[in-house]
């Protein structure tokens, strides 16, 4: 919708433009009978256009749980945060399907939602992971347990603090409500060997620290919210 909406906006201001000048001449507006004015009148609408069906880009590519690694875990669907730091969050798309919204509720809830998937994590408990999150994410972390069994190791997350929340973003697109937090964390990240109990990788002594967005979805309405993708900072 923006793309269109941006074309023919952009198109019917040259013709309006160039159709003044080769009506006027080089001098100005007046013979043909739409002015300045009109045109950046025109021009407003365009923009409030353009801002009203501007959505966040969609993301691409995988990632890993595991925080002592580096990299996003965004499935190829996932919306994906953009930086607008003078925006404020705006909840009226999601107010018109459910008036019973309420930001600081829904932030609670994210943040229950945060520790229960890094519970779910630790127990290797995919029902419960497959609950709290979306299907292509879900896909995504199923295979990275499923590499960590095959080479007898188990991914811990312990001592887990959660130190700021806040929400960043928020709308709604293609029947999809979308909300995304801002977390600010840290943990004991670290891998075991089944075995032996040996840590092969990261640190059980050391908290990992690390600041992600994480961008929850549902139908539009008063509905459950899942985990739809996870963009480290």
């Amino acid at each position: 919708m923006r793309g269109l909406a941006g074309g023919l906006v952009g198109g019917f201001l040259g013709s309006l433009l160039f159709s003044s000048i080769a009506q006027a001449g080089w001098g100005g507006f007046a013979g043909s009978g739409i002015g300045l004015f009109e045109i950046l009148l025109i021009a407003g609408l365009g923009y409030f256009i353009y801002r009203k069906f501007r959505s966040p880009a969609l993301a691409t590519g995988y990632g890993t749980m595991q925080y002592q690694n580096t990299g996003d875990y965004i499935p190829n669907s996932a919306p994906l945060r953009e930086d607008l730091a003078s925006n404020e969050p705006d909840f009226r798309t999601i107010l018109v399907m459910d008036r019973s919204f309420d930001p600081n509720r829904f932030l609670k809830t994210a943040q229950d939602l945060f520790f229960k998937v890094q519970g779910a994590w630790n127990r290797q408990d995919t029902a419960a992971l497959r609950s709290l999150c979306g299907s292509e994410l879900m896909r995504v972390w199923e295979q990275e347990l499923a590499d960590l069994r095959a080479r007898g190791r188990k991914n811990r997350m312990d001592n887990i603090a959660l130190r700021s929340s806040e929400i960043t973003e928020a709308w709604t697109e293609t029947g999809q409500d979308y909300i995304t937090v801002r977390l600010q964390a840290n943990l004991l990240d670290y891998t075991v060997d089944e075995k032996s109990g040996a840590v092969v990788d990261g640190s059980d002594s050391e908290p990992a620290e690390f600041e992600e967005f994480w961008t929850f979805s549902r139908p539009v309405g008063a509905n459950p919210w899942n985990l739809a993708a996870v963009q480290q900072a």
